[in-house]
């Protein structure tokens, strides 16, 4: 038997306020006997029901006590005999059937009982549905939540998604288009098998730069590249590495170029380069 169930299933209430049958009655004097708990709940209940009509009760008047004593005395009183009056005897046809059986009257402890009950009824109802209402609108306001954050991170992936295809069908476009060179940028004696490559369009003047194979700079340095005409190296921009280095990246317009390649520089780039700090270099063919 689950004892803590049979507590909270409301038996005990009706049990303390006379609303159930002879078989639960019975049921209930076994569980009282045989559970403690039981029988600390019957406890509870009565005394909490006894509280209650014991605070709405009424204190009787002073005089009330003297009132009955006098009523008593005045219904003793000997009084005269009357002399009864002969009546006609109906017959056994002419008299009619009437159910004189005293009905029993309900005392004020049982209305008050089964109005306790009521309300006590009626408050766990509304506690209960109190409960589950405010527990399934935590749970919408969850879900709701769950589903905004879901939604800002499906449009985000989208964007990047978006991103990626337009730059990788600009690379697709440039790589098919003749007027772009690809220069090919190795690694110099102190910095072996490091790649770079370059996609120049002299026509237009635009340059990308594809830096594949460069070492992660430390975070006070960026990696500059150069374009190198007649031994003069003119300034091409600064350009990233990790994640971005993975795509074309957009550097500055180069007008003409016999070589190209790229330095070590202070974070934002240089005027000048740091010959010391090449990594990579390669010459434009033709």
């Amino acid at each position: 038997m689950d004892v803590q169930r049979y507590i909270s299933s409301g038996i005990i209430e009706n049990h303390v306020i006379g609303l159930v049958s002879e078989a639960e009655s019975r049921e209930m004097e076994t569980a009282i006997q045989q559970h403690p708990e039981v029988k600390a709940a019957v406890d509870a209940v009565q005394q909490d029901l006894e509280k209650y009509v014991m605070m709405l009760a009424k204190k009787p008047p002073v005089n009330l006590k003297k009132q009955i004593l006098d009523r008593l005395k005045e219904n003793t009183a000997v009084e005269e005999p009357l002399t009864p009056i002969p009546q006609p005897v109906a017959s056994v046809e002419e008299i009619p059937v009437t159910d004189y059986t005293p009905k029993v009257p309900v005392s004020p402890l049982r209305i008050w009982q089964y109005a306790a009950a009521a309300a006590f009824t009626l408050l766990v109802a509304s506690a209960v549905m109190n409960i589950a209402y405010y527990t399934k609108y935590n749970d919408t306001q969850s879900q709701y939540a769950s589903l905004q954050d879901n939604q800002a991170s499906f449009a985000s992936e989208k964007d990047s998604l978006s991103a990626q295809l337009r730059h990788a069908q600009e690379e697709l476009t440039m790589m098919k288009d003749p007027a772009f060179k690809w220069i090919k940028m190795l690694g110099t004696p102190k910095h072996q098998g490091i790649v770079a490559t370059i996609c120049w369009d002299p026509q237009s003047k635009a340059t990308y730069i594809l830096a594949q194979k460069l070492p992660e700079p430390p975070p006070d340095m960026q990696y500059q590249l150069w374009a190198i005409v007649n031994g003069k190296c003119i300034d091409a921009g600064v350009f990233a590495t990790g994640e971005p280095a993975k795509a074309m990246q957009k550097v500055k317009d180069v007008t003409t170029a016999q070589a190209f390649a790229v330095t070590l520089e202070k974070k934002g780039g240089s005027p000048s380069p740091t010959l010391d700090q090449m990594f990579v270099a390669g010459k434009v063919a033709g």
